[in-house]
């Protein structure tokens, strides 16, 4: 039988082996990892290359496993290289530009306030204070609504650092961008939606990373932040059209990525099963939603959503994930199980199944890449050990949500 204690070398081992392989200059450290890259020169590759900034494959979420499994461990080599990881997010900050939470610089000042908290670090609370600033100082219009790289992005982190960064202004700049949220959707009789600007040919997306899902969550934080109803009723505007893709699809809900429009809302489309796309991702936005606003409608969305998680899990568990990631693979899906405190023991079983597998002798998991391993929080092995960690002591944050 799987035990805790199980659970908890797991994390370990992990944590050990992004401790070990660090590459140090001074105070700051990075690793080597394999990134997909989707340029012309490139053309959807993996690259094998140093980590970038940011929060989805980057050192500021590798510090946030680290921080949290050097608390938990007590192991002051594991601090000490979750620091060095925070030091090179936040001297490469500027490399990076955009709103979003996993792509851009707001995440980045998540990240050290995730790891000032668990550290009980001052100076990289008053870094992620100092990120935040420098951001909005150069930010100029929105080109871009998600929750990745996105308006909703900056909106989900303004309202959840609000009470943590000494910063009074944070919610009023939240507000600001919650209207320009607001001023870009597009309104239709099933509700709300923010196709991609620069792909407004193609339905506006459900789900979490890139679609309605994300989008209302932010706007429904915002609202129970600042009290103001319409944003509130912006975020349930958007789940009103994710909802109506539900019922149309009967009992799931589409990945519309690469749907037309014009190809009509009876199209065939394929279902996601993954955190950023499918489910998982829309049962996270209202179970969230349930408690800040109770709506009846938001309650069966996220019945519905953590059933076909389960499905989706408990298919996973039969056999051996390819894919062990946070963003599209097992521990992702699994970990909204635990968010959800689903009793079906499912989340538990992956995280034996992962042992069983992969734990031994060398903690080598599968990651959200085509082939070799990378150690980022979203599709890597940080967010493997995170996932550990909380089956261990659930407590500790998801990072596939981020809240007040």
């Amino acid at each position: 039988m799987t035990t805790s204690s199980d659970y908890l070398d797991v994390a370990a081992a992990l944590a050990g082996r992004l401790a070990d392989t660090a590459i140090w200059h001074g105070e700051r450290c990075n690793w080597m990892g394999f990134i997909p890259r989707d340029t012309a020169q490139t053309r959807g590759r993996t690259m094998l290359e140093g980590l970038g900034p940011d929060l989805y494959s980057g050192t500021a979420g590798v510090a946030i496993f680290l921080a949290e499994a050097a608390t938990v461990l007590a192991d002051a080599r594991l601090a000490r290289t979750a620091r060095g990881a925070l030091g090179h997010a936040l001297e490469h900050a500027d490399r990076i530009d955009g709103d979003g939470l996993h792509a851009g610089r707001p995440g980045i000042a998540y990240a050290a306030a995730r790891v000032a908290i668990a550290l009980n670090c001052e100076l990289a609370l008053c870094s992620a204070r100092d990120v935040l600033t420098a951001w909005w100082r150069r930010r100029g219009a929105a080109n871009a609504w998600d929750v990745i790289g996105g308006c909703a992005g900056a909106v989900s982190v303004l309202v959840a650092l609000s009470d943590i960064v000494d910063d009074a202004t944070l919610l009023e700049k939240a507000a600001i961008a919650g209207d320009e949220l607001i001023g870009a959707a597009q309104r239709s009789d099933a509700g709300w939606l923010w196709p991609d600007p620069q792909r407004a040919s193609l339905h506006g997306l459900c789900g979490f990373a890139h679609g309605a899902a994300g989008i209302g969550h932010a706007l429904l934080e915002l609202g129970a932040a600042t009290g103001e109803a319409h944003f509130q009723d912006a975020g349930e505007s958007a789940f009103d059209y994710e909802r109506s893709w539900f019922v149309r699809r009967g009992g799931t809900w589409p990945d519309l990525r690469e749907i037309e429009r014009r190809a009509g809302s009876d199209v065939p489309a394929p279902v996601s099963p993954t955190w950023c796309q499918g489910a998982p991702g829309i049962a996270l936005s209202r179970l969230r939603a349930g408690l800040l606003i109770g709506s009846a409608a938001a309650c069966a969305d996220a019945d519905a959503a953590l059933a076909l998680t389960r499905g989706h899990v408990a298919d996973l568990s039969s056999h051996a994930p390819d894919d062990f990631s946070l963003c599209h693979g097992a521990t992702g899906a699994a970990d909204v199980l635990l968010y959800g405190k689903d009793a079906s023991g499912l989340a538990e079983r992956i995280g034996a199944v992962g042992i069983e597998r992969h734990h031994r002798p060398a903690s080598s998991f599968p990651c959200g890449i085509a082939y070799g391993e990378t150690p980022g929080l979203f599709i890597g092995l940080a967010g493997i050990g995170l996932f550990y960690l909380r089956l261990v002591n659930p407590s500790i944050p998801t990072a596939l949500l981020i809240h007040r």
